[in-house]
């Protein structure tokens, strides 16, 4: 039967040069695809103890089910690999083009092993790969890279590339794709401790659905769904649309929930200066679709540099609003913009990279650190800019700020104490997403518990900050947060747009699969599918060492935040631990967050039991 999965992913062992097949069986393909079938591989075949800079490790490129079909907000493709920042399996995503162009080049995903003997790009041209010198573009940027590779194979193939922060190992390094990006937990230092700078990608083969009238049905119903929501004026998915996703900036910092200054403070006197609304009107924007998508959140702005120069880019998005705005007291769009481009052109999270400058700031005021040449101090653009510019180097203090938000506050409570330690907003030494646990419990329990470290695409955000339930609250929270975290991680087997879950009923992702592959699964068996891949993503993390001590909170959040609109908002130590023992509980884990026996065979995950290591 006809479908839009090829069932056929590509190997590429990298460290001899060989290219092989791999048929996705019945057992992989019961993953369906997306973080599905990365995690399953990664999990298989990757030791949880190995160094993710090793070549023993591997890093999985996928695509899912819905990926290059006429499916809405479906354009992106997902890494799995174990990052460098957290020691966690790790998955990724980027929209753009880059998906659809994958699944038309007649396969479902890539597989990269090994290590290469020098510096090479990759040509992936309907299934096949060719290897070629990355000589010429060594320690260019990643558009540099990428324009390069369009010049060299051709204007209309699709691709990724790392820049000067992924060749250096730099652990929050990030893979970008033209103007998107694989951006969380350093998927881009892993790229180039396999000595890959780039990967190009055209297909030219046609895509089939199973059941072609019926897909067409689900997706006219599903596009009328979001026609509906982008032409509400306060539905977030059609703010979105208009002004991009920093349209709801102003509604989190009139809540108190917009971290400030190294998440100290709730509320941004600038905040005005910097959202969506603010770019929207003061800077030429033109809005950007991802591949089959009508909601266009991507805003291309033009701006003129402080030193006088033009220049453009798309975003900067809310959460880099927050990480190089709002918490290291930013208030110039202009400076924002610029160093959104420096971690663009280097290829760094800006999340995580801004975290560290923000603790670094703070360290600075203190007189715990100090870089020569830097007046290190909150809202000093050049400060802002020069930090980033030397993590992206590894020179001088950038050299610590490289290795992660945690990491750094460990080697400087050596000299200072452990005190600095709890004032860098890290987990599992991923850097804080724009949100302040201590207002936002349930987000703050998804932060502790996300299996790759603070992370904001598995949370309860949008309930908690729009006041449908009490954010100060914590009862039901971890009910609440297991069940979004096996969804999500449900739907990201699709590789579903994260916006498109705001609009779309969980059942309807079944009934589109099933149009499009032939395979049933059933809402039930679709969300359970979520809770596996979740369970083995832990024991994968148990296995790499981290536990119970790993799912907590940075000191700084059982503080209460400053600012009147914050409300003294604070966490008791109590109260989260107290959470966190339901929330084991609640997914069926002992004490110590290891998945019990009959949780693992409920999941059919009992000969995984072993990976865990006790």
């Amino acid at each position: 039967m006809p479908g839009s999965m090829h069932d056929r992913i590509i190997r590429i062992d990298l460290t001899n040069r060989k290219v092989s097949e791999q048929p996705v069986d019945e057992e992989l393909g019961s993953y369906l695809g997306g973080m599905g079938y990365g995690t399953k591989i990664l999990v298989d075949e990757v030791p949880p103890g190995v160094d993710p800079l090793a070549p023993e490790n591997l890093l999985v490129l996928t695509v899912g089910p819905l990926t290059g079909t006429m499916a809405p907000m479906h354009p992106q493709s997902c890494v799995v690999t174990k990052s460098p920042l957290s020691g966690t399996i790790l998955n990724s995503y980027a929209g753009g083009f880059l998906g659809a162009e994958i699944k038309f080049a007649g396969i479902d995903g890539l597989v990269l092993a090994g290590r290469a003997s020098e510096w090479v790009l990759l040509l992936v041209e309907d299934g096949r790969v060719s290897f070629h010198s990355a000589e010429a573009v060594m320690g260019l940027a990643t558009g540099e890279t990428e324009a390069y590779m369009k010049r060299l194979f051709g204007p209309d193939v699709r691709t990724l590339s790392i820049g000067r922060a992924g060749e250096k190992a730099v652990a929050m390094a990030s893979v970008f794709s033209e103007t998107r990006v694989f951006g969380r937990g350093g998927a881009g230092a892993v790229l180039g401790s396999k000595r890959v700078k780039g990967i190009a990608v055209r297909g030219t083969r046609g895509l089939e659905v199973a059941r072609p009238e019926e897909f067409a049905a689900l997706v006219r119903e599903n596009m009328e769904l979001i026609r509906k929501a982008c032409a509400e004026e306060y539905n977030l998915v059609g703010m979105f649309s208009r002004v991009g996703t920093g349209a709801g900036m102003g509604l989190v910092n009139g809540r108190g929930g917009l971290a400030t200054r190294n998440h100290e403070y709730g509320t941004f006197a600038g905040a005005a200066e910097i959202d969506g609304f603010a770019y929207a009107k003061n800077f030429y924007t033109r809005p950007i679709a991802c591949f089959g998508c009508p909601v266009h959140c991507g805003m291309l702005h033009t701006f003129r540099r402080h030193d006088g120069s033009d220049s453009w880019l798309r975003g900067p998005e809310y959460e880099t609003m927050y990480s190089l705005g709002s918490d290291v007291l930013n208030g110039d769009p202009v400076a924002l913009a610029e160093a959104n481009q420096v971690c663009e052109e280097y290829g760094m999270d800006t999340l995580t990279a801004g975290v560290a400058v923000a603790w670094a700031l703070e360290m600075a005021e203190e007189g715990l650190l100090r870089e020569p040449g830097l007046a290190l101090s909150f809202g000093d653009r050049e400060a802002i800019l020069g930090l980033l510019h030397k993590m992206g180097e590894r020179e001088g203090i950038g050299d610590l700020l490289a290795e992660g938000p945690k990491r750094a506050a460990e080697r400087l409570a050596a000299q200072a104490g452990a005190g600095v330690l709890g004032r860098a907003m890290q987990i599992k030494n991923s850097g804080f997403a724009a949100w302040m646990p201590r207002r936002m419990k349930g987000t703050g329990l998804a932060f502790a518990t996300s299996n790759r470290g603070a992370c904001h695409k598995r949370a309860p955000i949008g309930a908690e900050i729009t006041g449908q339930i009490d954010m100060g609250s914590t009862e039901g929270k971890a009910v609440l947060v297991k069940e979004i975290q096996d969804r999500v991680n449900a739907i990201f087997t699709l590789i579903s747009c994260r916006f498109h879950e705001f609009v779309t009923p969980v059942e309807v992702y079944p009934r589109l699969v099933a149009a499009a592959t032939g395979r049933c699964v059933s809402p039930a068996e679709f969300l359970r599918l979520g809770e596996r891949i979740w369970n083995l993503e832990r024991l994968f993390n148990l296995g790499a060492g981290l536990g119970r001590a790993d799912d907590g909170l940075p000191e700084r959040c059982y503080e209460p935040i400053k600012g009147e609109s914050s409300e003294g908002a604070v966490f008791g130590r109590e109260e989260f631990e107290s959470m966190l023992d339901e929330y084991y509980e609640v997914r069926g884990w002992d004490r110590e967050g290891v998945p019990t026996e009959a949780k693992l065979r409920e999941l059919g995950l009992a000969s995984y039991r072993g990976l865990a290591g006790r």
